[in-house]
């Protein structure tokens, strides 16, 4: 007697199902949708409410997630489709088809397998496990806070996931409660699932039609939870997934996010802001030194990769049920303050998202100095003895209308009388991306003769107990340039000795983001409150070899008596209509020049407005700027004008 393999298959297939809930789950999809073929997808039938309406698991940017029902396998699973607005889109569905290929190729206890790709008419969808429990956010919200132990276990499986996403050269981008399926019983975490690799990008191996295809031109996570570098635009890693799940514990162990407000708000804290370490007062000290390392702004000093942190994690739970505390070093090699001496390569394209402060000029080429004179001659190719610019704030790589505020840069450098500049401005105009890009601009031409280039930002500071960030500048940059006792003399005393060590050579200083230790507008207005600042720039603006840099909200009150001779001032204007159309249409926006312009007038020329607007358009819209009224609304209390920057 012969069997043919596929009869037999055919004719397993058609054998009823083995259990109930099988059962129930087919007669709530097939019974319940006679007559709508428009809600089966190949072997797939959604799974209907009690409302006859499929039931939704979530929507993204890309498409919508139902409950379905496998009537060949007969069994649950997940089914994402594309979204009806990007039906007849091509570069929609290849990102989609990106999408589903990246999360296929995630295969892991942690992550939600992808297993089919398929297409019904013009609706393409594809099929995943369907995971049972609930959202990491549900739990949350059901118990206000996690017990630690649990939080532990969640971090450690989801570390786990990443590390598997990880060796697969992906980010995930989007790690979020709401994208963490949890199941808990008699308070342990029996599975931790992350879910929806809809915004995962590959790291390596990857062209560039596809690396366009897989981002559309709008800010790529939700910022809550986004790490500093994907506000700035430039190459994230899988670092800034563990910021996220940074941020994720967070929640966990207090029931909020670190930074809270409007979106603009909550981005710029992510970039600038100390943690309200205050409030984990309740959490257990190793979970504190745990969430400083993962929450790190600079990448350079968080845990390198999941296998790291996953490495650190008994060292946590052992010491917590020890009693005891931890230090960083018992976590990590590196030293909290060894800040890597580094020169950042610019990214290779500019990125969805710009950051807070974007700056704005495709810049010419150019390495003009403005016929100034050079202070001081060095052989071509010579590099600087050293280089620190790890704790400057990570920027977006491109600007628009920048060409006059570079060549004054440059001008500046190249000439011997000029000691000190302040770039002025309020937040979001772009003074920290101008400064970056005009670095990024040095160090390709080895920095024009400077023997040291050090950078430091006063809004990265201020997260260790009751030192203030001006100490804590002074105290690493004496030992940097190489003070023997740092700690002797008075603030006074040690801001004269370090402005002697930086004046004694050729030195590029950069001062990034000084008011938080200036006097606020009244009769001291400008005035630096820290008398060791006042001796760095008084000693500074008097006589220098090199150059300091200064990015502020406020002209320096204590150097104003060097205005116009060695110190120079440049208060930088908001973009051109020009200039804001050429910033939409890199974010992605289309539309009519004119169109382009009014939107850019309308918000004064803000940079950071224009990249709120055009980030929202791309994602809402698909860059549609004949929906910029909508938009305008929606952002216009946030970032109209700036002036949540003035708060």
């Amino acid at each position: 007697m012969e069997f043919c393999p596929v009869c037999l298959l055919r004719r397993g297939l058609d054998e009823p199902p083995e259990s109930d809930e099988s059962s129930s789950l087919e007669k709530a999809s097939v019974e319940s949708s006679p007559g709508l073929p428009e809600h089966r997808f190949e072997h797939y039938e959604l799974v209907k409410g009690e409302d006859g309406k499929p039931i939704e698991l979530g929507r993204g940017a890309m498409g919508v997630t139902y409950k379905a029902f496998d009537v060949n396998l007969r069994c649950p699973v997940t089914l994402k489709v594309i979204s009806e607005r990007y039906l007849g889109d091509e570069a929609a569905r290849l990102r989609f088809l990106r999408e589903a290929r990246a999360a296929a190729s995630v295969r892991h206890t942690n992550v939600a397998s992808v297993f089919h790709l398929g297409r019904t008419g013009q609706n393409y969808f594809y099929a995943m496990e369907f995971v049972e429990g609930e959202t990491l956010e549900n739990l949350i919200k059901r118990s206000s806070r996690l017990e630690v132990k649990l939080a532990l276990e969640i971090t450690t499986q989801v570390a786990a996931g990443l590390a598997a996403v990880h060796e697969q050269s992906l980010v995930h981008r989007d790690i979020k409660p709401t994208n963490i399926m949890v199941k808990v019983m008699d308070g342990a975490c029996r599975t931790a699932k992350i879910i929806d690799l809809g915004l995962a990008k590959a790291t390596m191996n990857e062209s560039a039609s596809q690396a366009a295809i897989s981002t559309p031109g709008g800010f790529a996570g939700t910022p809550e939870f986004a790490s500093p570098e994907q506000f700035a635009g430039v190459g994230v890693d899988i670092r800034s997934d563990l910021y996220s799940l940074g941020v994720t514990l967070w929640e966990m162990v207090t029931g909020q996010t670190p930074f809270q407000g409007s979106p603009a708000e909550v981005m710029y804290q992510h970039q600038h802001a100390s943690l309200p370490l205050d409030r984990l007062k309740r959490v257990s000290q190793p979970v504190v030194i745990l969430l400083e390392m993962l929450l790190e702004k600079d990448p350079g000093r968080r845990f390198q990769n999941p296998a790291e942190l996953l490495k650190a994690l008994p060292t946590i739970t052992g010491a917590i049920d020890a009693g005891r505390r931890i230090t960083r070093q018992s976590l990590q090699k590196m030293p909290p303050g060894a800040s890597p001496v580094v020169i950042r390569k610019p990214p290779a394209r500019l990125g969805q998202f710009v950051s807070f402060i974007l700056g704005r000029a495709n810049v010419s080429p150019s390495d003009t100095q403005g016929g100034s004179p050079v202070r001081e001659s060095r052989s071509p190719g010579s590099v600087p003895k050293k280089i620190s610019v790890a704790r400057l704030p990570v920027t977006g790589s491109d600007v628009f209308g920048r060409e006059e505020d570079v060549a004054f840069l440059d001008d500046a450098w190249a000439n011997q009388d000029v000691n000190v500049v302040s770039i002025i401005a309020w937040a979001g105009v772009g003074k920290s991306t101008l400064v970056n890009h005009w670095l990024r601009r040095m160090a390709t031409d080895h920095y024009r003769s400077a023997e040291l280039v050090f950078g430091w930002s006063f809004y990265r500071q201020g997260s260790s107990g009751e030192i203030s960030s001006a100490d804590e500048f002074l105290d690493a940059g004496l030992t940097w340039f190489g003070d023997p006792d740092p700690r002797l003399g008075t603030a006074w005393e040690k801001g004269e000795r370090l402005a002697k060590l930086v004046a004694h050579r050729r030195t590029l200083l950069i001062l990034d983001g000084l008011e938080p230790l200036q006097n606020p507008p009244g009769q001291q207005e400008g005035r630096l409150r820290e008398p060791s600042l006042q001796a760095v720039l008084r000693e500074l603006a008097a006589f220098n070899t090199g150059l300091c840099v200064i990015t502020t909200r406020l002209p320096v009150a204590d150097i104003a008596d060097h205005e116009r001779t060695s110190a120079l001032r440049r208060d930088l204007e908001q973009l051109s209509s020009e200039a804001g159309a050429q910033l939409l249409r890199a974010l992605g926006v289309t539309g009519h020049e004119a169109e382009l312009r009014s939107a850019s007038d309308e918000f004064a020329g803000h940079c950071l407005a224009l990249t709120l607007l055009g980030s929202y358009l791309t994602d809402a819209y698909n860059g549609d700027i004949r929906h910029r009224e909508e938009a305008s609304a929606r952002l216009a209390h946030d970032v109209r004008q700036g002036a949540h920057a003035e708060r």
